[in-house]
């Protein structure tokens, strides 16, 4: 009984740290994200209403890269408090081994990595799709960028060009922030087309509120523009966004569609490995905290851990984004990508563990 009661209350410290820094997190990252979308639009073109909605529907996205870092630093500063209070000196002086106190933290770990991709992830990717609406509606007060290849080249009815976007929504069937480059016969750009929006739609490109710029003339506004094509909405998605914003019940048959399509679907792939591999990275991140704060410090020794610690989630971080994009290019199986770096960090902890407790 006494042991489960030491068990329930780790555990509920842990997730009561976890909560408090999501939060803390989440606030910060939405004032930094509503001050640049601020930034970038224009004054008067659109409310501060729209861009609060908008910076609250990209936060959760933007939280989901930065979850290890918060399970990481909830784990260190449960652990360094405990140790301040001396409760887990008390712990191990009843019998209670290191591996039995860090138990609790381990299941806090999985049990939040298993909401974060069941439940959290969904909703971060619904909320990124609206913000994404919302930013195609208001394109032409928003200015958007992105870290994406953003040119597609297609030919359709004759006609050829290429076509590029800023924002993706509706699953591929709707551009915002476009650009296009009608070409001739030999393939020289002879008009570009730049509008707020388009649409696909009868395999056809509709652009709205088109502007026309042709060599040696002013731009000159026509209205609605049409483009034919005959790219599909499944490659236009594959191509123009962001694996990122999918929730995981729909990348496994957004790969299926795109690879029975004969489209490369790594990155998809990718995504959906390290969604799996999420709880298993959360309880890696445990292991990693506990290194530098399981053992008893003095007091002046505890900027030292915690520096120690930040030191070892920042190094995770950059394997861990070497090897997803390796796996997103094709360098490396998704799997090996994915899992990878759960491997090497769950060794490294439970290594450095054993060294520590057992000699």
């Amino acid at each position: 009984m006494n042991r489960w009661t030491l068990n329930l209350y780790f555990f509920r410290r842990f997730l009561v740290s976890f909560l408090s820094t999501f939060v803390a997190v989440f606030a910060l990252v939405y004032l930094v994200d509503m001050i640049e979308v601020s930034r970038r639009g224009l004054p008067g073109d659109v409310g501060f209403e729209t861009i609060a909605t908008i910076s609250a529907l990209r936060v959760p996205a933007f939280i989901e890269q930065a979850f290890p870092f918060i399970v990481l630093f909830s784990a260190i500063f449960t652990l360094v408090t405990l140790n301040r209070k001396m409760e887990l000196v008390v712990a191990r002086a009843a019998g209670v081994s290191a591996w039995q106190m860090l138990a609790p933290f381990v299941a806090g770990a999985f049990l939040i990595g298993v909401v974060s991709v069941a439940v959290y992830n969904p909703l971060a990717s619904f909320a990124q799709g609206k913000a994404a609406q919302l930013q195609t509606s208001n394109a032409g007060s928003i200015q958007t960028t992105t870290d994406r290849a953003p040119w597609l080249r297609q030919v359709g009815k004759g006609v050829e060009s290429i076509i590029g976007a800023k924002i993706v929504a509706d699953r591929g069937a709707t551009l915002g922030g476009v650009t296009a480059f009608i070409l001739d016969g030999e393939g020289v750009v002879h008009e570009r087309i730049d509008a707020p929006v388009a649409h696909l739609r009868d395999g056809a490109w509709h652009i709205e509120n088109a502007s026309v710029t042709r060599i040696g003339s002013p731009p000159v506004n026509e209205g609605e523009r049409v483009i034919p094509t005959t790219l599909l909405p499944e490659y236009i998605e594959q191509r123009l966004a962001d694996p990122e914003t999918i929730s995981i019940w729909e990348l496994a048959p957004k790969i299926e569609v795109a690879r029975s399509l004969g489209y490369n679907a790594d990155a998809f792939s990718m995504r959906l490995n390290a969604l799996i591999a999420r709880p298993a990275l959360f309880v890696a991140m445990v292991l990693v905290a506990a290194t530098v704060a399981v053992r008893y410090t003095r007091i002046g020794q505890s900027g030292r851990m915690i520096v120690s610690g930040i030191a070892a989630g920042f190094v995770l971080y950059v394997v861990t984004f070497l090897a997803q994009a390796l796996g997103s290019n094709s360098v490396v199986p998704p799997v090996v990508a994915a899992w990878f770096p759960v491997v090497a960090a769950g060794l490294f902890g439970t290594t450095i563990l054993l060294h520590q407790e057992d000699g």
